[in-house]
């Protein structure tokens, strides 16, 4: 394999004549998001308990993998509403074709983001049913009487919403209905968030960090979405990217900074408020803290791996000189697969002190 070059109508030769193959990257991250969250899963999974009736391994496995795949169509969805964004108003011709496309695979994404919803509830009432199997009557008893199922139903019609409002884009893509995809993730997030591992935080720490960890999961969401779909739709479309990487590049590094802060918050008022866990052995002790050692180590190579596209490839791409970007956006979006695949077992892995 090569690496990637740009294609484009324009006479000047500059950019190489072979076509990007531009959902490599993004197939790379989908791809180190699965296999993060079946290590995840696989390390985590609980030890047989005497007595108590443990739900089969496609449930255990298949609870985080559904939630995984809810979080990549929700993260695709706020990418591709972020896309339109990067132009400003007005586009010309054929940033409009563009970002149809984007509208198009924002629709597509938000139904994924519906299904996923959906069987995460059927899977989650698996997981906790006393019986073997769904029936109706769990199924109904788990949607009244639990907090996660109602937050998945409400992120699902948040979803629905989403997918109409890409649909309504798909015939005149604009400002707007960018907006409007990038305001209904936000929504989306909020009852997910609402139930996640900062839930059993010290009462004091609770409002911080709820804000903390918001902030921390819509950065890392606009970050990892925006860099999947400039690469889905602008490589090969060398102009385009030149106006649009520049810009993103800049939220890029905000985001980063913002996941950086608030990660580091949220993991250590979690160890520090947790009766029986003592800093900084529990990091290296604990399931949860190694969890969080293996999301740091991310974080440690995405800022590389970030600096250099900005710094190295950027300039080269507006000089209109043949990069290598699809390798280096491949390699950025498989590190982040894999941090998200890690964060979704990270929020089911409850801190408990070390020998229990």
């Amino acid at each position: 394999m090569t690496p990637a070059s740009f294609t484009t109508r324009d006479p000047r030769p500059r950019f190489g004549t072979r076509l990007p193959r531009p959902l490599a990257p993004v197939l790379a991250g989908l791809v180190a998001a699965v296999l993060a969250t079946l290590a995840g899963a696989w390390l985590t999974e609980p030890a047989p308990v005497p007595g108590v009736v443990l739900p089969p391994s496609v449930v255990d496995y298949g609870v985080p993998l559904a939630r995984t795949l809810l979080d990549l169509a929700l993260t695709s969805v706020l990418g591709l509403g972020l896309l339109p964004l990067l132009f400003g108003p007005s586009p010309d011709r054929e940033p409009r074709r563009v970002l149809a496309a984007a509208h198009r695979g924002a629709l597509v994404a938000a139904v994924v983001w519906l299904v996923a919803a959906l069987l995460s509830v059927v899977l989650q009432t698996a997981e906790l049913a006393p019986v073997p199997g769904v029936t109706a009557a769990t199924l109904t008893t788990y949607v009244r009487d639990f907090g996660g199922a109602q937050a998945l139903l409400a992120s699902a019609a948040v979803a629905a919403l989403a997918a109409a409002v890409a649909a309504f884009g798909i015939r005149g893509p604009g400002q707007t209905s960018a907006r409007l995809l990038v305001l209904t993730v936000g929504l989306g997030l909020l009852p997910l968030l609402a139930t996640g591992h900062s839930g059993e935080l010290a009462a004091r720490w609770h409002d911080l960090t709820m804000v903390s960890l918001e902030l921390h999961v819509y950065a890392a969401t606009a970050w990892a979405g925006g860099l999947a779909a400039i690469a889905a739709l602008l490589l090969a479309h060398p102009r385009l990217l030149s106006r649009a990487l520049p810009r993103f590049s800049q939220l890029a590094g905000l985001c980063l900074a913002v996941v950086a802060v608030s990660g580091v918050l949220n993991a250590l008022v979690e160890l520090a408020t947790t009766p029986g866990v003592r800093l900084p052995s529990a990091l290296l002790t604990s399931p949860y803290g190694q969890l969080v050692v293996a999301k740091a180590g991310c974080l440690a190579m995405l800022a590389p791996l970030g600096g250099y596209i900005r710094f190295r490839l950027l300039p080269a791409i507006a000089r209109g000189e043949r990069t290598s970007l699809a390798w280096w956006l491949g390699g950025e979006l498989a590190v982040l697969g894999v941090a998200f695949g890690v964060a979704v077992v990270l929020s089911r892995s409850g801190v408990a002190p070390p020998g229990r």
